[in-house]
């Protein structure tokens, strides 16, 4: 929302207005992962919702991953939509496209890729996944060049559901952070 006090120029950028949108590229495509996505843990093993914060310390390495009450901390199952993001970023850099940190793509093409059904509860399942990605917040020393300051961030920074003026759902948008772009 703008701030009516500041002068347009000085009003600052939403970040979805600075990103070009990456459309999910179509049809099967080996998945690929980051590396630091499995070796750490960031993610719950937990079937039941977790709110106990994740701490871990070794070799230099501090890793706090915390989640909200409502949602608990995003789970290994849930890692597998960032498993999907990555892969389309990999595969768009490898085509010769360039990925962007906005992503677009339809609910089916993420259940497709991660190997889940598509009936309604997994729709629901997808939504709560890409809720606990959101909510979910890190604190790491991992990619930091002194070890001693720690990058935070969310799994995926914002979300949304797309429709037409009539309703009819067109897909959803993701922004994921920096961090995991990298």
């Amino acid at each position: 929302m703008s701030s009516p006090a500041l002068p347009s120029r000085q009003r600052p950028v939403p970040e979805r207005e600075q990103l070009d949108l990456f459309r999910a590229l179509p049809g099967d495509m080996a998945p690929r992962d980051s590396q630091d996505l499995m070796a750490f843990p960031f993610f719950s093993l937990a079937k039941s919702r977790r709110t106990a914060p994740i701490d871990f310390r070794a070799s230099g390495i501090t890793i706090r991953v915390e989640g909200t009450q409502e949602h608990g901390i995003a789970t290994i199952w849930d890692a597998d939509v960032l498993i999907w993001a990555a892969s389309q970023i990999v595969e768009a850099r490898d085509a010769g496209l360039r990925p962007s940190r906005l992503m677009q793509a339809t609910p089916y093409e993420i259940l497709r890729f991660i190997g889940r059904g598509t009936s309604l509860r997994d729709y629901q399942r997808l939504k709560a996944a890409l809720d606990r990605l959101q909510s979910t917040t890190v604190a790491t020393s991992i990619r930091e060049t002194t070890g001693r300051r720690l990058h935070r961030f969310s799994w995926i920074n914002e979300w949304k559901e797309l429709a037409d003026a009539k309703g009819t759902p067109l897909g959803l948008e993701l922004i994921l952070p920096d961090w995991f772009y990298a």
